[in-house]
């Protein structure tokens, strides 16, 4: 039996070459078709040639070359028949994005445009692969077996059809049809077709653990002794073997097979499949205790994983992020090695210490990268960093590895490590009760909270006090993001209580240089009562309506298109949403801000979408405090707040805040005081930094969950009113505030001042 953390560890790999084993399939089905566009002359030679470098693109990994010169090839096709397979072409590069409705649309055009059968099963496949995704499995099966009855007669289109119809298959069925469908591969004439397809089942055999190893190699050698005539194809066949080589613990036969994969790789020029490569000679070379050389091996896919980034689909099929889930550990494995290797230096090796942290940032990067929809969703990577800003600030910088909690703290040159024996799985579950405790005002809140201090600060903080630090800026990672640092409980006291606490999502991802900006006009828009944005709502507002009301937010998010449907259509439900929305402390909160900072009000139907976009637009006001409704869940694409007339997503803050005033000269301060999160969903709190990034404020002040309007009232008219002190910076405003609500015996659980969290520049 393999090591628990090993089976894991294959696990991670196993989905991380998901993705290969489509890629595979969808080429294996169409390189016919490619071959066959190649060599026709019946067809206009500039689209012949457009169509075939698009293609090659796409097999390539180059996923957005692949889309201009797919686009370029439907607007150069010389008859609908060609600009139908042009369209289909661009579907799958769309698929391969994980643009699942743009790759739908064109899958349906390139079908309706009068296909041969041959192109109509590949077109099918394709779309039954989308509709696969998408979790609509009977639909996919029926679009399967279409487009076998289409690509009845053309052996090799009918393997490439059954390998993905296996996919949706139980472990043991798939194990059935593929061993069934090895026997058929051998009439395919055609020997690179045959090795693609070979691979394809080998890829899938693999996964099935023991019971599909023979099958696995089996396949991977016939690729192997058939492909030698391409590099590609050769190397992948190899790489095969070698990760079977890996996974039986044969580890010095798996480093040959896969240093023989990497030089064939190199003559392809495969960067997708050398970062693969060097990844698995990193985890050979550590297994065998060599480290130096291991270390090289990870530095090599790490290079070669950045140079593949824009072309990484942003989502997975979990709906996970897919870095964090897939790619992730390959940064993770580095950060472990070069941490390691610091350790075993007396004193530690900072430089170590530091590219280890480097390497980590990469990870959070792409979270928020996944998180906002889009490989260039981001600005360049700030260089500025971040603990040489303020002397007595330190940033924590927690990374969880599978078996122990590490934190990387610094303070200006400063920065140590420090460890705790803990598993990512206990973290995990912990951070969800400790967030749900602070919630629901439980009785254990404090000893969750004393469990945490313990985890976090408890070993660091002697060095704190001897520095005098007054500030603490963490950079969380995963489940922390939902922790509030500031209720972190020693036994006797609070962290707010001796520090003021900021939030960043990264260390190079906000803005966050020391120079002060003014504190001039502020524009408030508040909504107390709800307009005609009660008729547009989306459906994730119901199901955070659901979670609100107690239920799992799990179950809520689990309500069904239809039910929704039904509930938005039913005026008394409409009537009672309306009712539920209002929000009686707005009025005061506002009314207090009016007293507290010079303004301009939108109130209620003032609060409109073209008026806020109208006065932000004049790039009069350095603070915008917004008290509205607002959801922030698991990704950009559900989020919003409310004006009175509309809903406002991330993209319309990125587009309302992007006038030339504003990028001469940023708001200072985003204040969404009204706002929601998923509960016990770690990446909902990315929501407020996506929403900071893409609207390019220096800073954002929001909660973590809803707190009662009159102790965020006190609390925000408190801030302000610190805000406005000569001297004061924004995270010591904000201290000041969520004392006050301590000190309040009304407010004096957490639950009412823990979940205000500032983030991005804390100055």
């Amino acid at each position: 039996m393999k090591p628990a953390n090993q089976k894991k560890a294959g696990a991670k790999r196993a989905a991380a070459t998901r993705f290969a084993i489509l890629a595979a399939c969808l080429f294996a089905l169409f390189a016919a078709q490619v071959s066959f566009y190649a060599s026709a002359g019946q067809t206009d030679g500039d689209f012949t040639a457009t169509l075939t470098a698009g293609t090659r693109q796409l097999q390539a990994g180059q996923f957005h070359l692949a889309l201009d010169t797919l686009q370029a090839a439907v607007r150069v096709a010389p008859t609908p028949a060609d600009s139908a397979v042009a369209s289909g072409w661009l579907g799958v590069t769309h698929y391969r994005m994980r643009h699942l409705n743009a790759a739908e649309d064109l899958l349906h055009k390139a079908i309706s445009g009068d296909p041969s059968a041959a192109d109509q099963a590949r077109w099918l496949t394709a779309l039954a692969d989308v509709r696969a995704s998408l979790g609509a499995r009977d639909e996919a099966l029926d679009l399967y077996r279409q487009a076998r009855v289409k690509a009845r007669g053309d052996l090799e289109a009918d393997a490439a059809v059954r390998l993905a119809h296996v996919r949706l298959l139980g472990a043991t069925a798939r194990l059935d049809a593929l061993q069934a469908l090895a026997g058929d591969l051998d009439s395919i004439s055609l020997e690179p077709s045959r090795a693609r397809l070979l691979l394809n089942l080998g890829a899938q055999a693999s996964t099935l653990g023991e019971r599909g190893e023979r099958l696995a190699y089996d396949s991977f050698a016939k690729a192997r002794r058939i492909g030698t005539a391409s590099p590609r194809l050769n190397a992948e066949a190899l790489a095969g073997l070698a990760g079977l080589y890996e996974g039986q613990r044969r580890l010095r036969e798996a480093l040959q097979l896969n240093g023989e994969a990497r030089q064939q790789a190199e003559r392809s020029e495969a960067g997708d499949l050398l970062m693969e490569l060097e990844w698995r000679e990193g985890r050979l070379l550590r297994a065998l205790n060599q480290p130096r050389e291991a270390l090289a091996a990870y530095r090599r896919a790490r290079q070669q994983l950045e140079l593949l980034r824009p072309d990484i689909p942003v989502e997975y099929h979990d709906g996970r992020s897919s870095f964090r889930e897939t790619l992730g550990p390959i940064y993770l494995e580095l950060a472990d090695l070069l941490l390691q290797q610091a350790g075993m230096e007396a004193p530690p090796n900072v430089a170590l210490l530091h590219e280890a942290r480097d390497t980590v940032e990469l990870i959070k990067r792409s979270e928020m990268e996944d998180y906002l929809g889009g490989r260039c969703a981001l600005p360049r990577p700030k260089r500025t960093p971040i603990e040489s800003l303020d002397a007595r600030t330190a940033v924590l910088y927690p990374i969880i590895f599978p078996e122990r909690l590490d934190i990387l703290v610094a303070v200006g040159d400063q920065l140590k490590r420090y460890s705790h024996a803990v598993r990512a799985n206990t973290l995990q579950a912990s951070a969800v009760r400790f967030s749900t405790a602070l919630r629901e005002q439980a009785p254990d809140a404090n000893q969750l909270s004393r469990q945490w201090y313990g985890w976090l600060l408890e070993s660091v903080e002697p060095w704190l006090r001897s520095l005098n630090v007054d500030t603490l800026v963490m950079v969380p990672d995963g489940a922390i993001r939902l922790i509030a640092l500031a209720a972190l409980f020693d036994g006797q006291h609070y962290v707010l209580e001796h520090y003021a606490t900021a939030t960043s999502p990264g260390l190079s991802l906000l803005e966050s240089d020391a120079s002060g900006a003014q504190k001039a006009q502020t524009l408030i828009a508040g909504m107390s009562t709800a307009g005609p944005v009660v008729e547009n709502l989306p459906p994730v507002f119901f199901r955070a309506l659901a979670a609100q009301s107690r239920k799992d937010w799990d179950d809520a998010d689990a309500l069904g298109a239809k039910e929704l449907e039904s509930w938005a259509q039913d005026r008394d439900f409409r009537a009672s949403v309306a009712e539920r929305m209002v929000l009686p402390g707005v009025e005061r909160e506002v009314h207090e801000l009016e007293q507290t900072l010079p303004h301009k009000v939108l109130r209620n139907d003032a609060f409109t979408r073209s008026r806020f976009e109208q006065e932000i637009g004049s790039g009069e006001y350095s603070i915008v405090h917004i008290a509205s409704h607002g959801v922030l869940g698991h990704s950009a694409d559900v989020g919003f707040i409310m004006a009175s007339d509309a809903v406002l997503d991330v993209n319309d803050f990125e587009r309302i805040f992007s006038s030339a005033r504003l990028q001469r000269r940023p708001v200072d301060l985003l204040t969404l005081s009204a706002c929601q999160t998923a509960v016990g969903d770690d990446r909902a709190p990315l929501g407020l930094s996506g929403i900071a990034l893409k609207s390019r404020v220096r800073s954002a002040l929001g909660s973590l969950w809803p707190v009662s309007d009159e102790a965020t009232a006190d609390l925000m008219t408190a801030f302000y009113r610190a805000l406005y002190q000569p001297g004061t910076s924004k995270v010591q405003a904000l201290r000041r505030a969520q004392l006050a609500i301590l000190r309040d015996t009304r407010f004096s659980h957490p639950f009412f001042w823990a979940p205000f969290i500032l983030v991005g520049n804390w100055l």
